[in-house]
């Protein structure tokens, strides 16, 4: 798969290594700034910072670390960000529509997912025919590789050049009002009701 490249911090091996002597070795290993910073677990872009220069690394990185024991550092990727959204069908699993996201402030984190006005979306995504036909291509094989189950989200961003990047795999994708699976669902010609009655159907079929 097609990642930005990152490094993983634990809070032990933080604390062991020295916090100095640590993020010296993230410009050579993940290529530059800028980078993102976010838990390794926690979902809803929780603890998600972007930094631009070396001097407010540690502070991302210790508010990551406030929400779990590890947090990842990223290399930023310039682009369209998607959700693409996954639903296992009888055969085989089908990929809804890309759901484009655009926030105001340029950053899609937990204040621009949850306050209205804040993030425009399009579904389906602006993408090129050739594009969104790759797109739809990682997120199956994602879907696929990890076993999951019932439904996922494939969070990517398309860069300059038109390449998309695997940014995570959310396995339990919201469903408020403003989330994007019920957004790219509706988009497929699938309410919200129907949604939930398919993800309920499919998940008793493992109970009988």
């Amino acid at each position: 798969m097609p990642t930005p490249a990152w490094v993983t911090f634990t809070a032990d091996a933080f604390k062991e290594m020295g916090a100095a002597s640590a993020l010296d070795l993230v410009p050579q290993a993940v290529g530059g700034f800028p980078v993102v910073v976010k838990p390794t677990k926690q979902g809803s872009a929780l603890g998600l910072a972007r930094v631009d220069v070396p001097e407010t690394l540690p502070e991302a990185l210790l508010s990551a670390l406030s929400f779990g024991d590890a947090a990842i550092v990223e290399r930023w990727v310039e682009g369209t960000e998607l959700a693409v959204s996954v639903l296992d069908g009888p055969d085989a699993p089908e990929v809804l529509p890309a759901v484009e996201m655009v926030a105001k402030s340029g950053l899609f984190d937990f204040t621009a997912m949850y306050t209205r006005g804040e993030t425009e979306y399009y579904c389906p995504a602006r993408l090129a025919p050739e594009t969104a036909e790759e797109v739809a291509r990682l997120a199956c094989v994602c879907h696929t590789l990890l076993g999951c189950r019932d439904v996922s989200r494939v969070d990517m961003v398309v860069d300059a050049d038109g390449r998309p990047w695997v940014l995570e795999v959310n396995t339990s994708p919201g469903m408020t009002e403003t989330s994007l699976l019920p957004m790219a669902a509706e988009t497929a010609g699938l309410s919200f009701q129907l949604l939930v009655d398919r993800l309920t159907r499919s998940a008793l079929t493992r109970r009988v």
